[in-house]
């Protein structure tokens, strides 16, 4: 290498990095990290996929080394503790609907018009990913004239955050899989999008390189009335579980793939029964592999003169399994924080007791609610953004709550004679809110003045 080479090669090594080489190195980072693989598994492990469903059964073959040996039985039970844990917090804050209030009447009115069913469906599937998988985003975008807002996988964006805290994006970018055609052949591309406070900018994401697609490059954000604009802040919303963003399935996965190892292995041993020891005696055959097949197929074998088989059976441990089960299960429930509807008595529980049990899915689900509570105040930013630019308001200055009504089992009759004592001590809105039969406070607000001016 002359002298001239080597300084060029020492110019460019130390030549800041494009904003292509830039997103390209944190895209690379982010598809091959541990918190992705982690989001993987809990989506997988939701749908009932654990790694018991891989598992594989190996013998001591020749020279003491393993061997993989499919002929023996392999039952792989896959139970669906991860699913019944995250739809009971999904189901815990979002089963009921949900309120969003706002001191300002007109602009509460207006905030109705973006949390319909539509919404409030979103928000449940919301909660979901971000329990599977540690965190949710959610997109604020146009189309045909109104705002929407669209839930992306979290496994597809790689956020550009702007503090330790993770509170401020920088950018996000955006890596998914699509089919197009190139003419008439059909090819699967990979899509990279960079979202930043001015528009997003698109490419192809190929070989660990963006390269630049000039038909989606320097894109506004929005259009009105075909002039572009911009929200001036990345119009990408997260959704935590928890501060570390970590899915639930980090607390769990030992004590699930243990509940299934067991659980399977205990079927294989009812299937196989290997704790019996078969005695041959002057066996008529050439090796046991024969005997074996002979047995399987026939349920017979032969034996010479004054030869016999003579099994030997060591009985199960089944009240060993069964008290390890328990214990696993009992610990699945405790580290899940979740409800074991399955526990002994659990029908007959009400009131303090029916408290007491939820404590700990109540507990998860108030970290979980504060972390939504912050994603619903960066959602009014985007809306109230949208409202002023297309002539229906400036509330820049009006707040807003979202008020979950968690979904609890209750003693109806308790918490009626509960709503009719606080009569005269507390506003009828916040009786109706907590009466078991009000399923919506403004419909059944609504009834009363009817029924008032009858």
């Amino acid at each position: 290498m002359t002298k001239t080479e080597e300084i060029n090669r020492q110019i460019q090594e130390c030549a800041p990095l494009s904003a292509a080489e830039a997103c390209a190195a944190e895209a690379a980072e982010f598809l091959r990290s541990e918190k992705r693989e982690w989001m993987l598994a809990g989506q997988r492990y939701y749908e009932n996929q654990g790694d018991i469903l891989r598992r594989r059964r190996w013998i001591i073959g020749e020279n003491g080394l393993p061997r993989e040996d499919p002929t023996l039985t392999n039952c792989r039970i896959s139970h669906g503790f991860v699913r019944k844990l995250v739809d009971q917090k999904c189901q815990y804050l979002f089963g009921r609907p949900f309120t969003v209030r706002a001191e300002n009447p007109e602009f509460e009115r207006e905030l109705c018009g973006f949390f319909g069913q539509e919404m409030r469906n979103r928000m449940k599937n919301l909660c979901k990913e971000a329990v599977n998988k540690g965190i949710a985003w959610l997109a604020a975008y146009v189309e045909e004239g109104e705002l929407r807002f669209l839930k992306i996988p979290a496994e597809q964006v790689v956020p550009l955050w702007a503090d330790e805290e993770h509170t401020r994006l920088d950018g996000v970018l955006r890596l998914y899989r699509r089919e197009e055609y190139r003419g008439k052949e059909k090819r699967e591309v990979v899509r990279a999008e960079h979202w930043h406070r001015g528009g997003t900018d698109g490419y192809f994401y190929r070989d660990g390189k963006l390269v630049p697609d000039p038909e989606r490059w320097e894109m506004p954000h929005l259009t009105i009335d075909g002039k572009p604009y911009s929200f001036q802040e990345v119009p990408f919303i997260p959704f935590k579980y928890n501060e570390e963003e970590m899915p639930l399935l980090r607390f769990i996965k030992p004590l699930a793939d243990d509940y299934d190892l067991l659980k399977s292995e205990d079927a294989n041993n009812l299937l196989d029964s290997p704790n019996a020891v078969m005695v041959l005696t002057n066996y008529d055959g050439e090796d046991l592999g024969e005997f074996r097949r002979n047995l399987a197929q026939y349920k017979a074998v032969k034996v010479s003169d004054n030869g016999g088989l003579d099994i030997k059976n060591a009985p199960l441990s089944t009240d060993a399994v069964n008290a390890h089960l328990e214990r696993t299960r009992k610990d699945l429930y405790e580290a899940g924080r979740g409800v074991d509807t399955q526990r002994e008595g659990f029908g007959n529980l009400s009131g303090v007791a029916l408290k007491f049990l939820y404590a700990d899915l109540d507990l998860d689900c108030s970290g979980l609610e504060t972390e939504f509570a912050a994603g619903f105040e960066k959602m009014l930013f985007f809306i109230r953004s949208w409202l002023f630019l297309t002539g229906r308001g400036d509330f820049s200055g009006e707040g807003a709550r979202l008020i979950l009504n968690r979904d609890i089992l209750i003693n109806e009759a308790e918490a009626i004679e509960s709503c009719a004592a606080s009569e005269g001590l507390l506003s009828r809105e916040t009786i109706l809110e907590n009466h078991p039969w009000v399923e919506s406070l403004g419909m059944e607000l609504g009834r009363l003045e009817k029924e008032n001016r009858q």
